[in-house]
C-alpha cells in the first residue's frame, strides 16, 4: 500500500448540470485506496458470482482485451438502499454529495480478535464518541475489524464451520439504529457483510438500508486511517437501477 501526496486543484471550466455541492472542502495531503485487487483466486460471499477474467483479444492483434464476470457484490462493493427495500434508491441514483464525505472509522480489531462473531453495539458506538466526539450527521462510519488482513486467505476470511455458516464479525442491530439516528450517510467495513457470519435475518442490512443509507463492503486498509478527520470518495459504478455494485474506495488523509 501507498501514501501518495494528493494535491486538489480547480480547474477554471463550466462546473456540469448534475453538479452537486460537496459537504465540506476537502484538503488533504495523501491519499489511500481502500479497494480490495480484483482477481480469479480472490474471496467471494457462498454461492455467489465469482470474479473471472477471460482474454479476447492480445497483442498479436496489436491490443489486448479482456471481459470480466463477477457478482454485483463481489469484491469492495456498495449496497444500496434498493438491495434489500423495494422502491428505495438504487445505486445510480445515490447523490454524489454522499459519496465524497467525511468519515470516522471505529477499531474493534481487539474484541473481533477474541470473538469471531463480534457484533458492534450501541455502547461501543457511545464509548467511542466519549473518547472521540460525536459522529456528525453525513458521515461515513467504518468498521474496522482487522478482518481485511484475512482478505488474501479467502478460506479464513470466510471463515465458515463444518456446518457451512460463516463466522466474520459485524455491526450489531442496536448500532445501526443509533448511526440512523446520528444522520449518517452510511456504513462500511472490512468483512463479507455489515452483518455479522452467522446472521440469519440481516437485522443491521435492513436497518440501514430502510433509512435510505448505503453500505460498503469487503474494505481494505484500514489501519491506514485515523479515527477521524478523512474523507472518503466512493466511485460507484453507476449501473441504471442497480442494488450493488463494485466501486474504487479512496480516503484522503488531513
Amino acid at each position: 500500500m501507498k501514501l501518495v501526496p494528493f494535491v486538489i486543484g480547480v480547474l477554471a471550466l463550466a462546473a456540469p448540470a448534475a453538479s452537486e455541492p460537496l459537504r465540506a472542502p476537502v484538503a488533504a495531503r495523501a491519499v489511500v485506496d481502500l479497494t480490495h485487487e480484483m482477481h480469479d483466486a480472490m474471496a467471494f460471499w457462498p454461492g455467489g458470482v465469482p470474479f473471472r477474467m477471460q482474454l479476447l483479444v492480445d497483442y498479436d492483434k496489436g491490443y489486448r482485451l479482456h471481459k470480466f464476470e463477477m457478482g454485483e457484490n463481489t469484491g469492495t462493493h456498495v449496497d444500496a438502499p434498493s438491495h434489500f427495500i423495494r422502491g428505495q434508491t438504487p445505486i445510480d441514483r445515490i447523490p454524489l454529495a454522499d459519496l465524497v464525505v467525511p468519515a470516522v472509522v471505529i477499531d474493534a480489531k481487539d474484541k473481533a480478535a477474541g470473538d469471531a462473531d463480534y457484533r458492534l453495539s450501541a455502547a461501543d458506538v457511545a464509548a467511542w464518541e466519549a473518547a472521540n466526539g460525536r459522529i456528525a450527521a453525513g458521515t461515513l462510519v467504518i468498521l474496522n475489524t482487522g478482518w481485511h488482513a484475512r482478505f488474501a486467505r479467502p478460506k479464513d476470511y470466510v471463515n465458515a464451520d463444518d456446518k457451512a455458516v460463516m463466522h466474520f464479525p459485524g455491526y450489531g442491530a442496536d448500532a445501526a439504529r443509533l448511526l440512523v439516528e446520528r444522520g449518517v450517510v452510511g456504513i462500511g467495513i472490512d468483512t463479507l457483510s455489515l452483518d455479522h457470519g452467522p446472521s440469519q435475518d440481516f437485522a443491521t442490512h435492513k436497518i440501514m438500508l430502510a433509512a435510505g443509507k448505503y453500505q460498503i463492503e469487503n474494505m481494505a486498509n484500514l489501519d491506514a486511517l485515523p479515527a477521524r478527520g478523512a474523507t472518503v470518495i466512493v466511485g460507484v459504478l453507476p449501473v441504471r437501477e442497480g442494488t450493488q455494485a463494485q466501486a474504487r474506495v479512496l480516503a484522503l488523509l488531513p
